[in-house]
């Protein structure tokens, strides 16, 4: 195991994103509870989409609205009501947890698209963590599901907590293609700094080409990981298939661990 204490500072603070009060109170609880391991500072940012907000000030859209939306019509002032409104929830949920394992945690509002990964205020240090929903229908809807795509495409490392995590200890698995993959790297200094065990492998060969690594598949790495019982996933992008490169999703949640995506895929877009 490595020891913690010799572990480089690369990750100082977990940036959670707040879309609405959809995330997972589990993996939000997880997120704070490795935060503490990690000795980070952590920071949640809630997101008032801008398109959004855009679009609800066109006539047609207040037409629509009184129609499908309880309680009146869909205009910008009652979208930035319901934003605030969440926002505050999402803020008391934050702090809470964080308090209850001794952490002060920061709050702020973006207004920006709620299918970027940038914002104001970024540093180096900064790790963002993305917080799956429990509605099945809301992880295949706007914004989320463009949320994953800018996930794939980007080069910066994001960690995804599915729904539902199994926190255990355990060693942190990397799949990555090369020993100088930033994956890789990245997985090392995390493994360290959790003080536990580094596994690291290459994409499993597909079951129909024994010996031939290619694109990760659910199946291949089900069977590479049979019997390991690891406490967090790192992937690298190159590994994650080009018509499926949001499989890192599907991954996390199958296994129910938090799953660090690192690297820049086919289609990387350093400013997603």
């Amino acid at each position: 195991m490595t020891d913690p204490q010799s572990a480089p500072r690369v990750i100082r603070r977990l940036v959670v994103g707040f879309h609405d009060a959809a995330g997972s109170s589990s993996a939000l609880e997880a997120t704070v509870r490795l935060a503490r391991t990690m000795e980070s500072q952590l920071l949640g940012i809630f997101v008032e989409d801008a398109p959004l907000l855009e679009w609800s000030s066109s006539p047609l859209t207040r037409q629509v609205g009184r129609g499908v939306r309880p309680g009146g019509t869909f205009t910008p002032d009652t979208l930035a009501a319901d934003f605030a409104t969440a926002a505050a929830m999402m803020r008391e949920r934050l702090a809470r947890l964080a308090g209850g394992v001794g952490l002060t945690a920061g709050f702020r509002v973006a207004r920006t698209s709620a299918s970027s990964l940038d914002f104001d205020g970024r540093e180096p240090g900064d790790l963002l963590v993305v917080v799956e929903p429990t509605d099945p229908m809301a992880r295949l809807s706007y914004p989320f599901a463009g949320l994953l795509q800018t996930i794939a495409r980007t080069s910066v490392p994001v960690l995804y907590m599915p729904h539902r995590v199994l926190q255990r200890r355990g060693p942190v698995v990397s799949i990555a293609p090369r020993p100088d993959d930033p994956g890789q790297r990245l997985a090392a200094e995390v493994a360290a700094t959790i003080g536990e065990d580094l596994l690291n492998l290459p994409p499993p060969a597909h079951g129909s080409s024994p010996g031939v690594g290619g694109p990760l598949s659910l199946q291949d790495l089900s069977r590479a990981l049979s019997g390991v019982r690891e406490r967090l996933l790192v992937l690298s992008r190159p590994t994650l298939p080009a018509d499926d490169p949001c499989l890192f999703a599907s991954i996390a949640t199958q296994r129910m661990v938090p799953t660090l995506v690192a690297g820049t895929g086919k289609n990387g877009d350093p400013t997603a």
